[in-house]
């Protein structure tokens, strides 16, 4: 539980620090799941906090083998600040999606750097769940960065997996 604090620290402190380089407000939540199909009434009444359950249920499937770390979604809002100042020729108040990509990336790639920087102060199981997170958070899936990453940069969204995926096999077959 301390590894996945310090990863989960690590990885919100990026990304709202990102946020506030772009004048913007990052939360973050637990990971819920709503809709069920394609039809608009295809809703369950209250959202699923698949990100509390998931873990748990591939957990027990899998016998502890696999642990699944992508359990937050966050929300970017603009601040009024955004809103006032003039960027470049253009005056705008919503984020786009580069900068949705660049926020959900950042916090990617502190857990990313993070990883190696806990392999060289001895702590490998750090570095190995670190790397974990990071790869996780990457699928494409609902409101996780990866989607964010992938809609708003595909090429950084391409960086970052081969990245991950050097450090997954990295973390697989050498640590």
């Amino acid at each position: 539980m301390l590894i996945f604090a310090i990863i989960l620290a690590v990885y919100v402190t990026a990304k709202k620090l990102t946020a506030h380089y772009y004048e913007s407000e990052q939360e973050e939540k637990i990971w819920t799941f709503q809709r069920w199909g394609l039809y608009e009434r295809s809703y369950f009444k209250t959202p699923i906090p698949i990100g509390i359950i998931l873990p748990f249920l591939l957990s027990i499937l899998t016998f502890g083998y696999v642990k699944w770390f992508a359990v937050t979604e966050s929300a970017v809002k603009p601040t009024e600040a955004r809103a006032v100042k003039r960027h470049d020729i253009y005056s705008f108040s919503e984020m786009t999606e580069w900068h949705l990509a660049l926020i959900s990336a950042s916090g990617v790639a502190s857990v990313l750097v993070l990883a190696p920087i806990a392999y060289l102060f001895n702590f490998p199981e750090l570095a190995r769940a670190s790397v974990y997170f990071a790869t996780f958070n990457l699928l494409p899936l609902g409101k996780l960065d990866g989607s964010r990453i992938f809609f708003g940069s595909l090429t950084l969204w391409l960086i970052l997996v081969a990245v991950c995926l050097i450090a997954l096999g990295y973390a697989l077959f050498l640590v």
